[in-house]
């Protein structure tokens, strides 16, 4: 299947939403559709898009690694395999340390990275025990698993589901290079964040894991309003510590203070009015139909693909919807 070699992020907020986009997507000839989980369970949603699709590849970007017992994630990960028809690409993430601790009662959330690195090493084994029908003891430092008797009555589609890892520090970047089949930047990793803090990592280790990106896209006959919209979802990411590097390097410190204050306050509008114009042209994709064009390939020598998202922060849902759509006219196939 030809495709145009671009992957869509789908807003959870309304399953009408995610089935408009896909079929859509799928006729246009995206290359994948990626599912978040927060709000939404990442499997469940998957399930769903492989009911309605038949060719386009399932992502989720990313499925928390840490929150279901890591056979559970397996089993579910091939049933949706399964049902789909091969066609899943699991992108695995840790999750925030306050959520993992305080939401998903998940107290030891030390050394993230190594975690992250033994239950990729687990995820293999439980997926090789499923397909040889053997049993599996497996432990570590984080792990203590004993799978006895455990014989599913059908054999697994595909032995091994592609796995990508979603990150932005140097460690889980450096993982993703050496164990994991793909990578999945955040929307805040800026082209220069990608040329100077991602992609080396896998020129150095002589990856041939595929390098993809998350990015924000807000496509606008008025450029202004385009500009303008993208500012919501970027002052949203730039409240996060985690996030903080990338608009530091870019040097908007005083932004991203000045943004996080406005946030504990409650203040949107002051979030918003703290994105400048300059910052929306480092961390998005803006401006009409044939700037758009332009600008995505400026990301060509850096990434395999990018997954690209509408400004949702701080919008309507019928403005998001309208985003949304100028990405599937502007690059269908």
């Amino acid at each position: 299947m030809q495709t145009n070699n671009i992957g869509l992020i789908l807003d959870p907020n309304s399953l009408e939403n995610l089935k408009y986009v896909s079929t859509k997507a799928e006729k246009y000839n995206f290359h994948s559709l990626w599912v978040t989980e927060l709000y939404r369970s990442s499997f469940e949603q998957l399930s769903f898009l492989a009911s309605m699709t038949t060719k386009i590849k399932l992502g989720s970007a990313v499925t928390l690694a840490f929150t279901r017992s890591p056979l559970v994630t397996v089993i579910s990960a091939h049933d949706i395999d399964d049902i789909s028809n091969g066609r899943l690409i699991l992108g695995l993430g840790s999750g925030a340390i306050n959520t993992n601790r305080k939401w998903h009662n998940s107290p030891n959330f030390d050394k993230p990275t190594e975690r992250m690195e033994s239950f990729y090493s687990l995820f293999r084994e439980i997926e090789n025990s499923i397909s040889k029908r053997e049993d599996l003891f497996y432990k570590d430092e984080f792990y203590d698993i004993s799978i006895k008797s455990f014989r599913r009555p059908f054999t697994p589609l595909r032995g091994n589901i592609p796995l990508y890892l979603g990150g932005i520090g140097p460690n889980m970047t450096n993982l993703s290079s050496k164990k994991f089949d793909g990578y999945i930047g955040h929307v805040v990793c800026s082209i220069n964040y990608l040329r100077n803090n991602i992609v080396p990592h896998f020129k150095n280790n002589a990856s041939k894991a595929k390098i993809s990106s998350i990015i924000l896209c807000s496509i606008n006959k008025d450029k202004k309003k385009a500009v303008q919209d993208a500012k919501g979802t970027i002052a949203f990411y730039a409240t996060v510590k985690a996030y903080f590097k990338p608009f530091i390097d870019l040097g908007y410190e005083s932004n991203i203070k000045k943004i996080r204050d406005a946030y504990f306050n409650n203040d949107k509008e002051e979030m918003i009015k703290n994105v400048s114009d300059e910052m929306v042209k480092d961390f998005a994709i803006c401006g009409n139909r044939d700037d758009a064009l332009s600008q995505l390939n400026n990301y060509n020598d850096l990434l395999s693909f990018p997954i690209l998202t509408a400004p949702h922060y701080y919008l309507e849902s019928g403005v998001v919807r309208q985003y949304q759509d100028e990405i599937l006219e502007t690059f269908k196939l």
